[in-house]
């Protein structure tokens, strides 16, 4: 799935799509630290224990049934009114959408169809681990393209009980680690994947620095332009969902 990075690199990307409209987008701007804040925030079980399904309220691999932001506002039906929430828990909500809708595009575009379980290429654990390779290499894009002051902006958010099932703490605890990686000098995406693979970071490393590898080990097993397809197409999910949010009109699903 799309790391932090590429979350926070997608704001301002979901802010000027064309299906919000104004009252939406001028909400979230109003309230934008925590809009950053919920845009990565279901990755926050890397330090509340949580399992993942329990944070993104859908499996891996996908299964047939109502889409993980209708799941999440089912099981947690305060959250889905935002009118009735603090303009910073809604716009905060809305981000979380943002993220589940990014997460599960992927999967279904992305990981299942070209480095899942079903795939005949290589071996599935060397499919995982190039799959973090290509996203690691696509996190150091959308590094480079976040705006100066992002961390200060994502550390301004202060979560006060706005979600049911994760504690504040954790919250500030994941928001703070994001915004260090942020800093100069900071361990980033390489270092991090490398230790959850127990994997070689100076490997990792030379193999995102080569373009050769990358296309012969990566990128030759991606149908082409579908980086790109999936970039257009989950931001403009992603406005939609919120739209729908905003406006009252996205359904919590039948559990």
């Amino acid at each position: 799935m799309p790391t932090p990075f590429t979350h926070l690199a997608t704001v301002p990307e979901i802010l000027d799509h064309p299906s919000l409209t104004g009252g939406a987008r001028e909400a979230l701007r109003v309230e934008l630290p925590a809009f950053m804040l919920g845009n990565i925030a279901p990755d926050v079980q890397t330090l509340s224990g949580q399992t993942r399904e329990a944070t993104h309220f859908f499996p891996v691999p996908l299964e047939a049934g109502p889409p993980a932001q209708a799941r999440l506002l089912a099981l947690h039906p305060s959250l889905a009114r935002p009118g009735a929430l603090p303009l910073a828990q809604a716009s905060f909500v809305a981000g979380y959408l943002a993220h589940l809708v990014l997460d599960q595009l992927w999967v279904a575009e992305i990981f299942e169809p070209v480095f899942g379980p079903a795939q005949p290429w290589a071996s599935f654990r060397d499919r995982l681990y190039l799959h973090n390779v290509l996203r690691a290499h696509w996190d150091a894009a959308d590094l480079a393209r976040l705006q100066p002051g992002t961390a200060g902006q994502l550390q301004a958010s202060q979560p006060a009980h706005w979600l049911p099932f994760v504690r504040d703490p954790h919250l500030r605890a994941w928001r703070d680690q994001v915004a260090g990686q942020l800093e100069p000098g900071a361990a980033r995406t390489v270092e991090v994947f490398a230790e959850r693979m127990n994997a070689d970071p100076r490997a990792l490393a030379e193999l995102l620095a080569s373009p050769d590898e990358l296309e012969r080990q990566v990128f030759a097993h991606l149908p082409a332009g579908a980086l790109e397809r999936y970039r257009t197409a989950a931001v403009g999910a992603a406005a939609g969902v919120i739209e729908a949010y905003w406006s009252g009109q996205l359904q919590a699903a039948r559990l």
